[in-house]
């Protein structure tokens, strides 16, 4: 998967961009639904824990991908 700790998103940076993606998945890109299988509270919160690995460092991040987002 893409870099998570950078501010460059595939399908925009902002929770409602991630809480789409969760639920709807990407399948051109192997990403199943989530929405059935989760639901609304556990979506967001897997959105929410996402957005807050941004900025982090990780040992070997993967390069940029995507659109740069700054909240």
């Amino acid at each position: 998967g893409p870099n998570l700790t950078d501010h460059f998103w595939l399908h925009g940076g902002a929770l409602a961009d991630l809480v789409a993606v969760i639920t709807n998945g990407v399948p051109e890109k192997g990403m199943l639904s989530w929405g059935p299988i989760l639901g609304a509270k556990k979506i967001e919160a897997v959105a929410s824990y996402v957005i807050s690995l941004s900025g982090t460092n990780p040992a070997n991040p993967k390069a940029p991908q995507g659109e740069e987002f700054k909240p």
